[in-house]
């Protein structure tokens, strides 16, 4: 044990303590270049907690074998997300395709009428046409990485399901002392329980939002109605501030499209929806979820775009209550 002596007081730092910490922080190191398989894991359990109602329904209220069950949860799954994207992807290519050529202003239009190619610019153009094959390849290897990837996090959350009520138990790889295997247990069930409750209750808001505002922007004849619902309902993940950033394109477009008048009529018309979301949807629908605090839900999401980029920010709100809930499960209890 090494003394270190400042002033009037001894200070000592025991082998345990330099060695905890080297390992901790070789430990960081190691999740940080790991970040990738780490967030397959967290995509992972995610896609647990949200299945795992249905799988409990059929493999308990139907009697359906475990891995059956979580066969036709992926399949109902599976299903929902094609419906919603066939019936979605034409008639949205079409009004996204249409409100670029209405923001498409005159002056970029004439820049086009009277663009001419130098020597220069044909060069770059065959160099750009030499470099296709590279471009390809770069394409066919992203698309076989994708596949890959949604193959692992298929598998990965399907044992995570398979093993859901041992899962507390590989705890025993480390201690076997029974009151650290009952705290995993809690921990794991509480992450579950708010998790998968904010999830549902995010994609409830999420699909009634976009529901909400393409039905008013087509009654009262908006143009591009799907696309500024879709973005409503996507921007629903950022509370209090997604909602007003969606209005500001569905404003300006009203404005291009029919005037001042029917802009301030659609900037009525959010406001409402934003207030029968607050003072309606919000404490029906969240009453069951994790409560993330409307700041900290805000800041937690700029700050995992910053780190993470897209992704970093659909992450950041479970990895924050998975963080929130390990601090009270272990760190709060002992303070």
């Amino acid at each position: 044990m090494k003394k270190y002596i400042y002033s009037d007081h001894a200070v000592s730092i025991s082998p345990f303590t330099i060695i905890f910490t080297v390992f901790f922080l070789l430990s960081l190191y190691a999740l940080y270049q790991m970040r990738s398989v780490m967030i397959l894991l967290v995509l992972a359990f995610i896609i647990m907690v949200a299945l795992n109602p249905m799988v409990k329904f059929l493999t308990h209220k139907l009697k359906l074998p475990k891995g059956v069950s979580i066969f036709l949860s992926y399949l109902t799954l599976i299903g929902w997300v094609s419906l919603i994207v066939g019936l979605l992807v034409p008639p949205l290519a079409k009004e996204v395709f249409q409100l670029i050529n209405l923001i498409d202003l005159p002056v970029f239009q004439e820049e086009i009428r009277n663009f001419t190619f130098t020597l220069q610019e044909i060069s770059a153009v065959i160099k750009s046409f030499s470099g296709s094959f590279g471009a390809i390849f770069s394409i066919i290897n992203s698309t076989f990485t994708g596949v890959i990837t949604v193959f692992t996090l298929i598998v990965m959350s399907f044992y995570l399901m398979m093993e859901r009520q041992v899962l507390h138990k590989k705890v025993y790889w480390f201690t076997s002392k029974p009151e650290y295997v009952e705290k995993i247990k809690d921990f794991i069930s509480s992450i579950e329980e708010q998790l998968g409750g904010w999830v549902r209750a995010q994609t409830i808001l999420m699909f009634s939002i976009f529901a909400i505002t393409y039905i008013s922007l087509s009654l009262i004849s908006i143009p591009y109605a799907l696309p500024l619902a879709l973005l409503a309902g996507l921007l629903e993940i950022i509370p209090n501030l997604g909602p007003t950033i969606a209005m500001v394109p569905a404003v300006f477009v009203t404005y291009l499209t029919f005037g001042p008048v029917m802009a301030g009529i659609v900037f009525l018309l959010y406001i409402i929806i934003q207030q029968i979301e607050n003072n309606v949807l919000v404490p029906r629908v969240m009453q069951t979820s994790a409560n993330v605090n409307p700041l900290v839900a805000i800041t937690v999401i700029l700050g995992g775009f910053q780190l993470g980029g897209i992704m970093g920010a659909l992450l950041s709100i479970p990895i924050y209550i998975m963080a929130r809930t390990f601090y009270s499960s272990f760190v709060r209890t002992k303070i």
